[in-house]
């Protein structure tokens, strides 16, 4: 999810004059209700290699699956990418250096063990940035250039929240993130196929709600599924305790 908005800021701004670090954060920000505008996010998901959307898909099958039981893993890997992303930004001021990209990526990878909750903070921080920009932008008597509001609330609420409900909000944050990128990665898959393109393109531009409404169902069934397994396993752990004191 995020990942696909970074790069496709990266894309659109390598082929024009570098642009202040400022400017480029703007970029990112405003790209955040992409939900909002169909024909905006299928022109950036068909600039996705066929190889980037399957690891999306990948990824994000693995966020809903097991986003929980895994998210010490979840969280570097998250760390990694958005380190990346961030060095292929700052490049474009240091002469476009694929080495500032990939350190950037390993010190953050690196960062995020041993401050695990900061990393989880960011990430709902992020989660809650992409709600409340679409949110916001949904709302029809908002200006949409005022989107970076909602996504400051957003951001501010869950990073908030994940200090006090830590295993609800990263319940929640891998579901929405891998939501996210399996129905983005899936969409730029079917685009990868010639003679569904276009079709895909007519029908997702014609329906705006489509896309949205496939994020919510895949969130929320990744929701259900990851707590119906964390309960599980609580209440499976908790009775082996009594049997063992007992």
């Amino acid at each position: 999810m995020f990942n696909s908005i970074t790069s496709h800021t990266f894309a659109t701004t390598t082929t024009a004059q570098p642009t202040s670090v400022k400017e480029m954060f703007t970029g990112v920000v405003d790209k955040l209700d992409i939900l909002n505008d169909p024909n905006a996010l299928l022109d950036m998901l068909s600039s996705l290699s066929f190889f980037h959307a399957a690891v999306a898909v990948v990824l994000g099958v693995l966020c809903i699956l097991n986003g929980y039981r895994w998210h010490k893993w979840v969280m570097i890997v998250l760390a990694f990418f958005g380190g990346y992303l961030i060095g292929l930004l700052l490049s474009q001021q240091m002469g476009r250096s694929a080495i500032i990209a990939v350190s950037l990526g390993f010190l953050f990878a690196i960062i995020a063990g041993p401050m695990l909750k900061v990393a989880v903070a960011i990430f709902a921080g992020v989660t809650g940035a992409f709600i409340g920009a679409n949110v916001w932008g949904a709302i029809e008597t908002v200006p949409p250039e005022m989107s970076w509001a909602g996504a400051g609330m957003g951001f501010i609420l869950l990073a908030m929240a994940s200090l006090v409900l830590f295993r609800l909000v990263l319940v929640l944050s891998t579901s929405i993130g891998g939501a996210a990128m399996i129905v983005f990665g899936g969409i730029t898959l079917l685009m990868h196929v010639p003679d569904w393109e276009e079709g895909v393109r007519t029908g997702l531009s014609n329906h705006t709600l489509m896309i949205p409404l496939l994020v919510l169902v895949a969130a929320v069934g990744g929701f259900v599924l990851q707590e119906s397994r964390v309960r599980s396993e609580d209440s499976e752990g908790g009775g082996g305790s009594k049997a063992k004191a007992a």
